[in-house]
């Protein structure tokens, strides 16, 4: 399960938010998980709330000016409650000072206390996407990863039916690697995976014949790209007894699949002597881009062919 560590938290983001520690130092190995973006009732990170457990509680001026109004019985309790609990950090933010009461609870019950000096809502603007990015859901698939006219496109299939022959070409017509064999996704929003490589195979392409191919040495530095959301799966397949027949031309070999909990579009092409499949993968994912923007072209033209067909009959009936 991925973890995050609040120590790492700060190293990670203390040059980003000028972060800096006020209190409870002794909890920086406190963890985030990633069982916390789904528990019920539980908020990952926002401005204080009371009523609403969050795990990380930012603290700006309206905030901190609540607090100061409160008389000191009733601070004392409010910060209390704001250490304890759920609460794996607070942050307080706009370079104000961390009310001594706070302070004193966060001491005592061992909860990180942070200050920075951006504004409230840009540290949760940045944090948030951060939180989500280390904490979400992990798991491997094999096949290659590509970007392919700025889509992320995971090529999948058998072992040997040519996916890194076809990445090779693609790479070759000016789309980019991002990890062949293993393909590391990761949960990175409600809609959202993310694809990237392992350390260990970054740049790399094994194509049969050729060896482990640098493509990064090869091909140049924009052959190859660090991550991209996946939003496509192109799955190669045999003909089932060796042979390609014709099937019906109108109808389409498409889905999706569940990757993390996420319907991933997918399109299977058959792998036959003559297909170019570069050009198919291409062609996939523009109609892919057409798609989400509410354009079908084949169900487009069926009802094109319908309202013909009828038109013939009135015509027909006519006579």
């Amino acid at each position: 399960m991925p973890r995050l560590s609040v120590q790492q938290l700060f190293e990670d983001r203390r040059e980003r938010l000028a972060l800096a520690w006020a209190a409870g130092a002794s909890g920086s190995h406190r963890e985030l998980t990633n069982e916390m973006l789904s528990r019920p009732g539980l908020g990952l990170i926002g401005h204080l709330n009371l009523i609403h457990p969050l795990v990380v509680q930012v603290l700006g001026g309206r905030e901190v000016e609540y607090l100061q109004s409160l008389e000191a019985g009733e601070r004392a309790a409010v910060c209390e409650r704001i250490a304890t609990g759920e609460t794996h950090c607070v942050v307080v933010c706009d370079g104000l000072s961390v009310p001594t009461e706070l302070e004193r609870a966060a001491t005592r019950v061992a909860t990180p206390v942070l200050i920075a000096r951006e504004a409230s809502q840009q540290v949760i603007n940045v944090l948030r996407p951060y939180l989500q990015r280390e904490l979400g859901e992990v798991t491997t698939l094999h096949g290659v990863f590509l970007d392919v006219l700025e889509i992320g496109v995971l090529i999948t299939g058998e072992s040997s039916i040519g996916k890194s022959e076809l990445a090779l070409e693609l790479i070759s017509r000016g789309h980019g690697l991002v990890a062949d064999d293993v393909v590391e996704l990761q949960q990175i929003g409600p809609e959202t995976v993310q694809g990237r490589c392992p350390p260990m195979l970054r740049d790399f392409l094994e194509v049969r014949g050729l060896g482990v191919l640098n493509i990064r040495s090869i091909f140049g530095e924009t052959a190859v790209r660090p991550r991209k959301a996946l939003r496509l799966i192109v799955h190669l397949e045999l003909p089932a007894d060796g042979r390609y027949e014709e099937r019906d031309r109108l109808a389409t070999r498409s889905g999706t699949r569940s990757v993390l909990g996420v319907e991933i579009p997918t399109v299977t092409l058959t792998v036959a002597p003559g297909r170019n499949l570069a050009v198919l993968v291409e062609a996939a994912v523009r109609n892919h881009i057409l798609i989400t923007r509410g354009i079908d072209s084949t169900r487009d033209f069926i009802a094109r062919q319908a309202a013909a067909m009828r038109g013939g009959d009135r015509d027909t009936r006519g006579d």
